[in-house]
């Protein structure tokens, strides 16, 4: 009766999580020199999106992946070790792992993409890519180059065999969620409100401009040859307001320009499937 009952317990008793079989991979940020925390969740999405449409088993989303493994297992803190990827990788029952290393110098975006099987922690593929912040077109056709390649990659690794056979992640953008890393607390932005925004903050910027420039103007008046239209302390008071509506206008000139930069490297909106 003890063996019956022993038995009938093991039975029903779920697996370790180490021991359920790894399947799919996920896309995690190495590194993002030079680039803020939207933009570079947005290239691992978008990484991931190329990955998808190559029917590459992506069966989770950045974003998820970085909740799930909490702000004290951060991919950065490899700080490109593949040996931690691939635990990472295991932990999130994963069978492989693309990391993605990316900088922004000026208007380019250097990157290293990287396919990493998480059973022993092999690199299966490395490649490098320089492509431009302002040409969007150049980020996907180099993403989906890096996809056709992983494709190939992954043919015969356990956990990746037959695509049809893993569930595919059903969210592959930035999503809102409570609490967690603050990566998470972003949604992608529209390209055309972001620059709706830039247009605005630069008309901001003028604006402050201009009024600064008539109040410095006015300075200038005097009420006889040599003698100021103004006193002593309301001239101290028209530099000040002069003053802090050139500071104004700089600021704001600086978020449009930052708007302006991070639109361009925003995805875009994916065309249409056809029947």
């Amino acid at each position: 009766m003890f063996s019956l009952v022993l038995a009938l317990l093991v039975a029903q008793t779920p697996a370790v999580a180490g021991e359920t079989e790894a399947k799919g991979l996920v896309v995690m940020v190495s590194r993002n020199e030079g680039l803020t925390p939207i933009e570079a969740v947005t290239l691992a999405d978008r990484l991931s999106k190329a990955l998808q449409n190559a029917r590459v088993p992506v069966t989770m989303d950045p974003v998820e992946a970085i909740t799930r493994l909490g702000e004290q297992r951060s991919p950065e803190g490899c700080q490109g070790k593949p040996e931690c990827f691939a635990q990472l990788g295991r932990d999130l029952g994963m069978a492989a792992v693309v990391t993605i290393d990316s900088s922004k110098v000026f208007d380019d975006l250097p990157m290293r993409i990287t396919l990493l099987e998480t059973r022993e922690g092999r690199v299966l593929f490395k490649r490098s890519y320089t492509v431009s912040a302002l040409r969007p077109s150049e980020l996907d056709t180099a993403f989906q180059s890096a996809s056709q390649e992983i494709k190939t990659a992954v043919v015969g690794l356990p956990g990746l065999e037959d695509p049809t056979d893993v569930p595919r992640a059903t969210n592959l953008s930035p999503s809102s969620v409570s609490g967690g890393n603050v990566l998470t607390q972003f949604g992608p932005v529209p390209v055309v409100a972001t620059r709706v925004g830039a247009g605005v903050a630069g008309a901001a910027a003028l604006a402050f401009l201009v009024h600064g420039l008539v109040q410095f103007s006015q300075l200038q008046k005097e009420r006889a040859p040599g003698v100021s239209a103004w006193t002593y302390r309301e001239a101290q008071a028209l530099r000040s307001s002069a003053n802090n509506r050139f500071t104004l206008s700089g600021i704001f000139a600086g978020v449009s320009g930052a708007l302006l930069v991070t639109s361009f490297v925003l995805p875009t909106e994916p065309a249409p499937a056809k029947p």
